[in-house]
């Protein structure tokens, strides 16, 4: 395979969502005293934070939600769900959870090896979903930031994966060629058919071979494109 570009999602590709997330819960859990609060002990809840996070983001990469939605909307869905529809420290919860989550510092195994292997040999870039000051963050928390020379981010580009117009955009500003670009994610949805939709061969990053996907390129570890690229 013949790439020079390669294009990587972030979030559960190549940071670990999961893990800062859950981190974040629990602490969060224990700050604002949820136990005297809610029906449901710290592993719960984090379940159902991810359950509605989830959905809300799914409505957000259709188009149905903005931003806003997420921020303001997603811990009042998860206390309501767990017992407390009334709580008024939701805002606060919001608050503490975007300041302290992008700061976390976990990545996915292999990542930063990965991407010190691939940036001697390709122009490495993110294209994601994210909001960009969140990204920006993360990026730098994780210390993946000096890897790539350009973050798309839906945000700034005024379009979401899977639309070809954020590709499009990404494409254009550093002077690629589809033909030779390479889309790695782990959204079938998003990262897969956003890819397929520009043009671009797409990768699915597929840990544990739960997603459902006709994608022809998958993996299961990073370090897997070791032998790929």
């Amino acid at each position: 395979m013949k790439f020079t570009h390669i294009f990587f999602d972030l979030d559960h590709t190549l940071w670990d969502y999961d893990l800062n997330a859950r981190k974040v819960l629990s602490d969060l859990y224990q700050q604002f005293e949820l136990k005297q609060e809610i029906i449901f002990g710290p592993e719960r809840f984090t379940e159902v934070f991810f359950k509605t996070n989830d959905t809300l983001w799914q409505q957000y990469n259709q188009g149905n939600i903005d931003r806003d939605e997420i921020r303001t909307q997603r811990f009042r869905k998860v206390m309501d769900k767990c017992g407390a529809p009334d709580f008024e420290r939701t805002e606060a919860m919001s608050e503490y959870f975007l300041f302290n989550c992008p700061r976390q510092k976990a990545t996915i195994a292999d990542a930063t090896m990965i991407l010190d292997y691939l940036s001697k040999r390709y122009h490495l870039s993110v294209v994601t979903n994210g909001f960009d000051d969140v990204q920006s963050i993360k990026l730098e928390a994780c210390g993946l930031n000096k890897y790539f020379s350009h973050v798309f981010t839906s945000e700034t580009t005024g379009h979401k994966k899977p639309s070809r117009e954020i590709f499009d955009h990404a494409v254009k500003e550093v002077n690629a060629h589809v033909s030779t670009t390479l889309m790695i994610g782990d959204n079938h949805s998003t990262d897969i058919m956003g890819a397929r939709n520009a043009g671009i061969t797409p990768l699915l990053y597929n840990p544990k071979g739960l997603v459902k996907s006709d994608c022809q390129l998958q993996i299961k570890t990073l370090s897997e494109l070791m032998r790929l690229l």
